[in-house]
């Protein structure tokens, strides 16, 4: 592979967003799928690139799952709203993967515990994709990016970058 084939990557921005304090609505196992749903209240967006706030109303519409070795699974499917620190709208979509394995399970459940389990503790990714008709972020419309994510006691933070 080519120096000019390997993808760049460029920090964008980390987001903390705050879920709603009441526990997942559990719509529970239906002909097709196991979904609960999370609701956001807020959230912050730091970084050199990128830095406003999470507005208050999306949520998480996950599939759960389970794998052979007892391993928790999610399908992430996030829909959000944010809102630069100059007042560009920008719709975020977001899907990943989030595999716990059977062992950090009830540390990770734990908002007393779950942010002193380890890096490697769970595998958490996802692929944002971005949506303004702000001409100032219209670079972000393009914009193929990754994120790493982490649980927190009151939600979860990403570190997103994209890739030039």
């Amino acid at each position: 592979m080519s120096e000019a084939e390997l993808l760049k990557v460029r920090p964008l921005c980390t987001v903390d967003i705050r879920l709603d304090d009441g526990a997942p609505l559990q719509l529970g196992q239906s002909p097709w799928r196991n979904r609960r749903v999370s609701y956001i209240a807020g959230g912050t967006i730091e970084g050199a690139r990128l830095r406003g706030e999470v507005l208050p109303g999306g949520g998480d519409w996950s599939e759960l799952g389970q794998a052979a070795d007892g391993a928790a699974l999610t399908l992430i499917d996030v829909r959000s709203i944010w809102k630069t620190h100059d007042g560009a709208s920008i719709y975020v979509t977001y899907g990943g993967r989030l595999v716990i394995p059977a062992a950090s399970l009830a540390d990770f459940r734990d908002p007393a515990k779950v942010e002193a389990l380890a890096d490697d503790a769970y595998y958490f990714r996802i692929q944002p994709t971005f949506e303004t008709a702000d001409e100032r972020y219209g670079w972000l419309n393009a914009l193929v990016a990754v994120g790493v994510g982490r649980r927190t006691a009151s939600g979860v933070r990403y570190r997103i970058c994209g890739l030039d």
